[in-house]
């Protein structure tokens, strides 16, 4: 079976190397139809992820607690956003262990024998600029990244410039974003008196107040792209009176000049006020001055001028995100493939660019396992794909919104009732 296994692994990953090499050229040719100077331009967005978390490993290791770590790329040229590169970092191998384990000094990936491990035990594992590098080489043999998405806190950015000549574009994801703006709001030193209250309520009025500001940021952003049609030098001259407003508005003063400049808040006249949705009905904040910089300072990190140029495509990094989940499905957490990890993430990588029926049928026609027409397999897949597309309707999607909004006022009602009683 370890035999099998492996001699499939190594299909898998030949058979998509191929796969996304078509991709690339698919995209170029796409590109040329589409008229561009420069058909091999391609815009990316880029994350990694971990079989284990980097930290509070509880001590177990010296090292970072990740051992295996997988760098995606997908293209954001098309709506498909089908992942064009990967590279997996593996430092586990059982050889170099049981070795170790005997006293002999052995240094993976050069040792004798089979050693599944690519890279060494005392290296870095969160290294994403690497990472990164090595993903950014395997596209370069087909096409240039022009700009790339990444977290606000990943430095997969230079080692992206690392692999090719020219200088890539820089975006980041509006999401991690807000997520910094809701920690720095968290970690901010207000005064003693911003949070009435009691000393052990505080707390959790600040990490409210925090969600309800992110919400509030990242709505105004939202609305200000739709109103001046993306036109970035617009909506940076309007963020100045936005962020005031925004400050005002929790101050008590929502008023004349939320209803102005605000594009979320229509002043408390209207009966539209969304600001304050997180926070309790009894929570009053007493915003001094020295708060009112501290925040603007925070809130300077979606609304700011940097943070809007580097946001002023709207991209994210929500599709690898998802394709990082789609990895948890082939290696769990709570078990470690060291020998056939990659295979598994090609093989997975497979079914998330071309669904269920067709990688399966390309995965066994390549492995030399054929399904004959007509058979329950083939039955299967063909129903499984008609599924997947009535899935993508929006008539189906319009059904699932109302039956989650039904479920969720089920619940609400019966929450009330339930209240009512005991009371």
């Amino acid at each position: 079976m370890h035999r099998a296994a492996g001699k499939v692994s190594k299909a898998m990953v030949a058979l998509n190397e191929k796969d996304m090499h078509g991709i690339r050229e698919k995209i170029k040719q796409d590109n040329r139809l589409c008229g561009l100077k420069d058909g091999t331009k391609v815009n990316v967005e880029g994350d990694t992820c971990y079989n284990n978390p980097l930290f509070n490993s509880g001590g177990h290791t010296p090292f970072q607690g990740g051992t295996i770590a997988v760098t995606t790329m997908c293209e954001n040229n098309t709506r498909s956003k089908r992942i064009i590169g990967v590279h997996v970092a593996n430092k586990l191998c059982m050889v170099a262990s049981r070795l170790r384990n005997q006293g002999i000094a052995v240094d993976c990936p050069n040792h004798d024998g089979k050693c599944t491990a690519n890279m060494s035990e005392t290296d870095v594992i969160g290294n994403e600029e690497k990472w990164n590098e090595h993903v950014a080489r395997k596209i370069n043999t087909d096409l240039n990244i022009a700009s790339f998405t990444g977290d606000v806190d990943s430095k997969g950015h230079s080692g992206v410039d690392k692999a090719q000549v020219q200088q890539t574009v820089l975006f980041k994801d509006l999401r991690h974003l807000g997520n910094s703006l809701k920690r720095a709001i968290n970690k901010a030193q207000f005064s003693s008196g911003m949070f009435a209250g009691p000393a052990s309520k505080r707390a959790n009025f600040q990490n409210r107040f925090a969600l309800s500001i992110r919400a509030r940021c990242m709505s105004e952003l939202t609305r200000a792209h739709k109103k001046y049609k993306g036109n970035i030098k617009e909506i940076t001259n309007h963020m100045p009176k936005v962020i005031s407003s925004i400050i005002l508005c929790y101050k008590g003063y929502c008023g004349a000049y939320c209803s102005k400049h605000s594009l979320v808040c229509r002043g408390s006249a209207g009966g539209k006020n969304k600001a304050k949705l997180y926070l309790p009905e009894n929570c009053k904040l007493k915003i001094a001055i020295s708060d009112e910089a501290l925040l603007k300072t925070c809130i300077h990190i979606v609304l700011g001028p940097e943070s809007i140029d580097s946001t002023r495509l709207q991209t994210s990094t929500q599709k690898c995100e998802a394709v990082n989940r789609a990895y948890q499905t082939a290696m769990p957490k709570t078990v470690t493939f060291s020998r056939y990890c990659t295979g598994r993430i090609h093989s997975k990588i497979l079914k998330r660019n071309h669904g269920l029926a067709d990688s399966a049928i390309v995965k066994s026609e390549f492995t030399g396992a054929h399904l004959s027409k007509g058979s329950r397999v083939i039955v299967y897949l063909l129903k499984s794909k008609h599924n997947d597309m009535l899935k993508k309707t929006c008539a189906f999607q319009r059904r699932r919104k109302a039956a989650r909004y039904l479920a969720m006022k089920r619940r609400l009602l019966f929450t009330l009732k339930f209240i009512i009683l005991r009371a």
